[in-house]
């Protein structure tokens, strides 16, 4: 009994292992819970999203999508101490508040 011998495990694959359960667990947990509680590990900032947004809109003449259509900016260092501003494109490209995130006027569209 003492002299026998057996094939071990490779670090690779124990390591391979443990992050496989780890990623069942996050996602048994994640379709159990919601994915909102994983909110916290995720950024929240879409700035980049809505800039782009607001570029595409002002680039295609799109009257609605830039005048009237409501966006929802979240950063964390918006004007006013907010973390979240809901508005226009019209709104965000003409407040100079908003300038330092990339916003910039449309000469191509006249909102009313």
């Amino acid at each position: 009994m003492l002299n026998k011998k057996a094939q071990g495990l490779s670090t690779s694959a124990i390591v391979l292992i443990i992050l496989g359960v780890l990623l069942l667990a996050v996602l048994v947990a994640g379709f159990a819970f919601g994915w909102k509680n994983f909110s916290l590990w995720i950024p929240k900032d879409n700035v980049d999203e809505i800039v782009s947004a607001c570029n595409v809109a002002c680039s295609t003449h799109s009257v609605y999508d830039f005048c009237e259509k409501m966006r929802t900016l979240r950063a964390e260092d918006l004007p006013g101490g907010e973390k979240e501003v809901t508005n226009t494109c019209f709104f965000f490209s003409t407040n100079s508040d908003y300038s330092k995130y990339g916003f910039s006027e449309c000469n191509s569209i006249e909102c009313p």
